[in-house]
């Protein structure tokens, strides 16, 4: 029999240590921790926990809204985790069910966003499968990443046109490395002009990432390129560790400066840097909008030209 367990706050500890320690794929963005950076009654929290003997073996992030279950809003993924020991073709269906079950009881409908299979130790199929089998329906939004190996210049795989780009930015000196706190806020100030052009706002305020440069120095990193000391480009990079993976999560050129081609240069620079400390994947996030129905193909073509290859980002709804 298993049982469910609302997440309280003194079972952080618990969770966090399920998510980062016991599971097949769980990331940082999954913990108390990180989600705690978000001021408390922004979400109205429903996670649980999934329970056998006193075990667990499955935690579910996720928020209620309007009598809706909904991954948790405050993480690119939620839910379901997996614990690593449970994880076999019987009792991902028997843990599924036993989630299932709970969300019918106490919610309208439902909506999970588990972890892209490039982010788990290991393969999601047997998870893909259990939830399909339980009836949701799946839905995906196109993503990629560039394969890496450790002693191989990523640059190798560019395409061409990347490869000439990057040896002009060469030309000029360019330097890359972390941008300090001090620049943090100019960072922040091409962000916004940044995600402007595209009718967007940034996620995140600027103490919000400070708050997580801060909570996890070596999770979220903050790199950027320069000429002569002067700020060109920068992004903000996921580290997840146990996927040896880098993922981009923000950029913030200035674009004013776009003949340096420096956001090449910081692109392959972070390829770099991934693949020298073990880094398998670095990944491009989606390409896709609407909720995967339209294909943004000059920027997907873009990110091919860093040798990257497709795969898929999937929700499943109920």
């Amino acid at each position: 029999m298993y049982e469910i367990l609302p997440y309280s706050h003194e079972q952080e500890l618990r969770w966090d240590r399920f998510v980062m320690e016991n599971s097949m794929n769980g990331t940082f963005l999954q913990t108390r921790r990180f989600l705690n950076y978000h001021p408390e009654g922004r979400f109205a929290d429903a996670s649980f926990f999934v329970e056998k003997s006193g075990i667990v073996v499955a935690v579910v992030p996720g928020c209620s809204i309007d009598g809706r279950f909904v991954s948790h809003q405050g993480s690119t993924f939620g839910g379901p985790v997996i614990s690593k020991d449970f994880y076999s073709g019987n009792k991902i269906l028997e843990i599924v069910k036993a989630i299932d079950d709970y969300i019918v009881q106490n919610f309208k409908s439902v909506k999970l966003k588990p972890t892209s299979r490039i982010f788990a130790t290991v393969s999601t199929d047997l998870l893909d499968y259990a939830l399909e089998h339980s009836g949701y329906s799946r839905h995906t939004e196109l993503s990629c990443y560039t394969p890496l190996v450790k002693g191989v210049d990523p640059l190798e795989i560019c395409k061409r046109e990347c490869r000439h780009n990057f040896r002009q930015a060469e030309k000029l000196n360019l330097t890359y490395g972390e941008i300090p706190d001090s620049e943090m806020e100019k960072f922040y100030d091409f962000l916004v002009l940044s995600k402007a052009r595209y009718n967007t706002k940034p996620v995140h305020s600027l103490a919000e990432l400070r708050d997580l440069k801060q909570r996890f120095p070596e999770d979220v990193l903050f790199r950027g390129v320069w000429q002569n000391g002067e700020y060109l480009s920068g992004m903000m990079i996921f580290s997840f560790k146990q996927a040896k993976a880098f993922h981009f999560q923000y950029l913030a050129p200035d674009d004013s400066r776009r003949e340096t081609n420096a956001t090449t240069a910081l692109f392959v620079n972070a390829m770099r840097e991934a693949a020298q400390v073990g880094c398998e994947k670095f990944s491009w996030g989606i390409s896709t909008e609407n909720g995967g129905a339209y294909l943004n193909e000059n920027l997907y073509r873009f990110k091919e030209s860093f040798g990257a290859t497709a795969c898929v980002n999937a929700r499943y709804e109920k």
